[in-house]
């Protein structure tokens, strides 16, 4: 009985998930100016702005779901960036949040550590099928990457979903401030080679933004 107690109140149903998502957005729009100005430093400076349209299309769609559940949510925000960001930021996330989806298929809640391990895992896999990055190539991945695994390590101990979703952002944080002395080997920006280490990748930020964000929105969701 404890456990199912445990469970309901870690919950997170299609309403509690488009307000997760819509903190997300919230949040990333917060940092715009952020991650512009890490990525100017080692790219097009444009990166906020990508993002920051993606999640105000998302935001939008979400707002306007009657019956939401986690998947088609989570969908919603794929698509906004399917049909918003043309930046190659854009294509990664429309392949996350979609693989987000299916991983949360059939689900009329999500309440437990492995499922949040799926959908972080669903999105890394994603991310890395199309961008044909590496863990240390600097790029989103060194963020998402570890994550998925903190999150599955956390959910094989029978972490509860708060414990399991800190695990995952603590992870993506040590992955984005190890970005500052990788090379990258993809995008943009690998073309400055040596002259790229020192710099946090802005990707890999917006990674850790998107991880913190649920994070907290979770947390506070369930503390209500």
């Amino acid at each position: 009985m404890k456990d199912e107690q445990m469970k309901d109140k870690h919950r997170v149903d299609g309403k509690a998930m488009v307000q997760v998502l819509t903190h997300i957005a919230n949040v990333i729009e917060a940092n715009k100016d952020y991650l512009c100005a890490l990525d100017s430093e080692v790219g097009d400076g444009d990166h906020g702005v990508s993002m920051t349209i993606g999640m105000r299309t998302a935001r939008k769609a979400l707002a306007a779901l009657q019956h939401p559940t986690p998947q088609t949510a989570l969908q919603a925000v794929s698509d906004a960036f399917a049909d918003e960001v043309g930046a190659a930021s854009g294509v990664m996330y429309e392949v996350g949040f979609a693989a987000a989806a299916q991983a949360s298929a059939g689900k009329a809640a999500l309440d437990q550590a492995a499922d949040w391990a799926a959908i972080y895992e669903a999105m890394a896999g994603a991310i890395q099928q199309i961008g044909k990055a590496e863990l240390g190539d600097k790029t989103m991945l060194d963020a998402w990457l570890p994550a998925a695994q903190a999150t599955r390590n956390a959910a094989q101990t029978g972490a509860t979903v708060p414990v399991g979703l800190a695990a995952g952002t603590a992870a993506a944080l040590h992955g984005v401030e190890e970005t500052r002395q990788l090379i990258p080997k993809r995008g943009r920006a690998s073309r400055l080679g040596e002259r790229a280490r020192g710099f946090q990748d802005a990707g890999a930020t917006s990674a850790y933004l998107i991880m913190k964000a649920l994070d907290e929105a979770i947390a506070e969701a369930i503390s209500a």
